[in-house]
């Protein structure tokens, strides 16, 4: 019995020896298990840390210091980097731009001439890894220099003229014009503005080249070049009868007539054209009123063009005897140079007096029946007056005088 005892007794310990060593393996694996993640965790995190610590050193790359001194006639842009520069670029205005090349330094300066008035000056600076660095800044100069060329346009009127218009900032000198290898023609500025020159002329008939020079007072030029389709004008032709009392009229256009308007006297005359723009029209006018007649007649082409004509008709003294006994004066007044002084005597009495000034008839009224003698007190337009001053005696005998006095 005790045999069978300690033998079973031995049994039993050694199959507790043995379960725990089972215990101690895997306590021993799950903490290894355990490290393992902590230090994968902890490596994934540092790695992570580094490479957004790289990739922002990546994306915001140093940027050039740029500062602008401001003197009196001129300006000094001062460039620093921590890196080598490459070129620097600027301008004015975001104009012509000027590059200079620094090749390799980290330092530089420039000076630069102010331009006249207000304008901004726009710097670039590249590195050697091509990262570009932008600053400006606008600036005001009383004394500075003329850097900006004239500005020319070029433009067709309604009325189918060439305008051309040529400014300066500072002060415009002349303009030059020709057609295509035709002598030049030069228009001056003039003393009312000279900044600014402004001027119309005619399309030449087919294609033509139009170059215009547009020079401001320091010399500085622009050239602009232009192709014109040059149009034709209608032709106007009147024909007055040989007693005066009727005209023809006849108008053509190589494209076709668009309108006619008639006038006698300032009175307009409706004219009807034919269906379809015809290339000539022609027609007479034979209720024209008695003494001194103005005819104008104006023609427009189908392309827009117009041209005007007008005819003063003077009856003949042979067709009418004129009363040299009226006495008509027409002068510039002594006393007031704006104004025209026209008087009239007839010892039998004035029964009418007719006034036309420039093709505009006016109506006089007598200060009493059939004086003997009237004065008139006429302002006077600027540029020229053509004054006709009819007068008629209670006899009915007439006598007329035609005087043209400049306005100022």
């Amino acid at each position: 019995m005790n045999q069978i005892l300690e033998y079973s007794s031995n049994k039993n310990s050694g199959g507790s020896s043995s379960g725990s060593d089972k215990i101690v393996r895997i306590f021993a694996i799950i903490l290894i298990i355990f490290a393992l993640c902590f230090i994968g965790i902890g490596g994934y995190g540092f790695i992570k840390k580094n490479k957004s610590a790289l990739t922002a050193n990546t994306n915001e790359p140093t940027q050039a210091k740029i500062t602008i001194e401001e003197n009196d006639t001129t300006a000094i842009i001062r460039v620093s980097h921590d890196k080598a520069i490459e070129k620097i670029i600027y301008s004015w205005d975001n104009d012509k731009e000027t590059t200079d090349k620094v090749n390799g330094s980290s330092e530089r300066e420039i000076e630069v001439q102010l331009p006249a008035g207000q304008h901004t000056l726009n710097v670039k600076v590249v590195d050697v890894d091509g990262v570009e660095t932008s600053y400006k800044k606008t600036i005001t100069s009383e004394n500075g220099t003329d850097i900006v060329n004239p500005v020319i346009e070029i433009s067709v009127t309604e009325e189918k003229k060439i305008k051309i218009t040529a400014t300066d900032e500072t002060e415009i000198a002349y303009v030059t014009y020709k057609w295509n290898d035709e002598e030049e023609e030069r228009v001056d500025v003039s003393e009312d503005d000279k900044k600014k020159i402004e001027f119309e002329i005619d399309i030449l008939k087919g294609n033509n080249d139009l170059t215009v020079v547009a020079v401001d007072a320091n010399n500085r030029t622009t050239t602009e070049s232009k192709a014109f389709a040059g149009v034709t004008k209608p032709e106007v032709k009147i024909t007055v009868s040989a007693d005066k009392k009727s005209v023809n009229i006849i108008c053509t256009h190589e494209n076709g007539l668009e309108e006619i308007k008639f006038n006698v006297n300032g009175t307009d005359i409706p004219v009807t054209l034919p269906e379809g723009n015809p290339k000539d029209a022609n027609f007479d006018y034979n209720n024209l009123p008695e003494g001194n007649v103005t005819v104008k007649v104006t023609a427009k082409s189908i392309d827009g063009t117009t041209t005007e004509a007008t005819e003063e008709i003077v009856p003949d003294e042979s067709e009418e005897t004129l009363n040299e006994n009226i006495k008509i004066n027409i002068v510039k007044s002594e006393t007031d140079s704006t104004k025209a002084i026209l008087s009239a005597d007839y010892s039998e009495g004035i029964k009418e007096v007719l006034l036309n000034v420039n093709d505009v008839d006016y109506t006089v009224t007598l200060p009493e029946e059939n004086p003997k003698n009237t004065s008139i007190e006429l302002p006077l337009v600027q540029g020229n007056n053509r004054i006709t001053l009819t007068i008629i005696g209670t006899d009915d005998t007439r006598n007329v005088k035609i005087e043209e006095i400049p306005g100022e």
